[in-house]
């Protein structure tokens, strides 16, 4: 973003405050313009300016929580926003949008339930059907139920709303990488394809995206759109583990350990990151730390074929005969199709042993971008 018109534009309005520091209007525009930039001290110094003057009305209650919210004072924010729509008329248009920033607070300072019910009295509704503002409630309704291991109900949930007519493009963004995580590829390809209506699709459509590239065997095409996804957030846990499938896809090694590892740093409960630092470690012949890599994964989920078929061909390499295969017979018990554990078995048959083929495999079969998120990413 361009910061030098709401810098300009700041300059501009504490220069008139300077003389007539009572102008509500001044004050109003020189706090929004510092919100832009990033000047929050401005920002506060404004905000308790106008409340010092009595202002105490739902426009500078809100101005109070987006500054709160800005400083992660999530606690406070919660209280802020609660006393405000208690002097809200229920019709009043601002609820929906507090509403949604009440839920952002609660997901945000980690409980995912309390925001869960505080928006599931209006999804789905006619009331957000017909508000200009649904589409931010649903996008957040639609990332926490897949933050919180709801991925089939909401594929569900956004079926319905596609077959109502309200699945808007983040929506369905966010929509889609539910779909991919399940394996609903049709699905997952149909809301990329509605996602790319708008200029900057959100987050999840971009890792749907790549990873539907990297399917494909692009990981050019997919580092692309990954690059973009981190220029806007550059901490999202989902979007380093696909850059980490994107660069062992590539055999840039180091790069998908360093990605695999900023993944994993915020989004410990992902399965598929640890399955892919894993067999990056099994490339850079680093079999400790691909077991280690591997038994997190089930330590995450037992009943994941391709975990023990994973762990089976890291045992298989070390010389653990006996451990790799009853590994692999866990695996193939799981999942007969597990290409890890059939891997494994033909190691230990002395009929293979070429590592690269089977990363490769993986990755094409979506082994490694194919698991469900179970921890929140921003």
């Amino acid at each position: 973003m361009d910061d030098t018109e709401p810098a300009l534009r700041l300059a501009l309005f504490e220069g008139y405050l300077r003389e007539d520091p009572q102008n509500l209007a001044l004050l109003g525009e020189a706090f929004e313009a510092s919100m832009v930039i990033g000047l929050h001290d401005h920002a506060e110094f404004h905000l308790r300016h106008a409340l010092a003057l009595g202002q105490n009305g739902v426009d500078w209650r809100r101005r109070e929580t987006t500054w709160l919210m800005a400083q992660k004072r999530w606690d406070d924010a919660i209280r802020c926003l609660r006393r405000l729509l208690e002097q809200l008329e229920s019709n009043d248009p601002n609820t929906v949008v507090l509403i949604h920033d009440l839920a952002y607070s609660h997901w945000r300072r980690g409980d995912s339930v309390a925001a869960l019910t505080e928006l599931s009295p209006w999804l789905p509704g006619e009331t957000v059907a017909a508000s200009r503002d649904h589409g931010l409630l649903q996008a957040l309704w639609l990332r926490l139920m897949h933050h919180t291991g709801r991925q089939n109900e909401a594929v569900e949930w956004a079926r319905k709303a596609e077959t109502a007519g309200i699945l808007n493009p983040e929506g369905a963004g966010v929509a889609s990488l539910a779909a991919m995580d399940i394996g609903d590829l049709t699905a997952c390809a149909r809301w990329v394809t509605a996602a790319l209506q708008i200029d900057a699709p959100c987050t999840e459509a971009r890792v749907s995206i790549a990873s539907l590239l990297l399917l494909k065997q692009d990981p050019d095409g997919a580092r692309a759109h990954l690059q973009e996804a981190l220029r806007r957030q550059p901490q999202d846990g989902r979007t380093w583990s696909a850059m980490g499938l994107c660069e062992l896809q590539s055999q840039r090694l180091d790069a998908a350990h360093e990605a695999f590892t900023k993944a994993l740093a915020g989004l410990p409960g992902h399965v598929g990151t640890w399955h892919g630092l894993g067999w990056t470690e099994l490339m850079r012949s680093d079999l400790p730390a691909a077991r280690r890599a591997f038994e997190s994964a089930l330590s995450l989920d037992r009943n994941f074929g391709e975990s023990h078929g994973s762990l089976a061909v890291c045992l298989a390499l070390s010389g653990e005969r006996n451990m790799a295969l009853e590994a692999a017979l866990r695996a193939l018990r799981l999942d007969p199709s597990s290409l890890s554990a059939r891997y494994a078995q033909a190691m230990l048959d002395g009929q293979a042993g070429d590592i690269d083929l089977l990363c490769r495999l993986s990755a094409q079969k979506g082994i490694l971008i194919s698991q469900p998120s179970r921890m929140p990413s921003a």
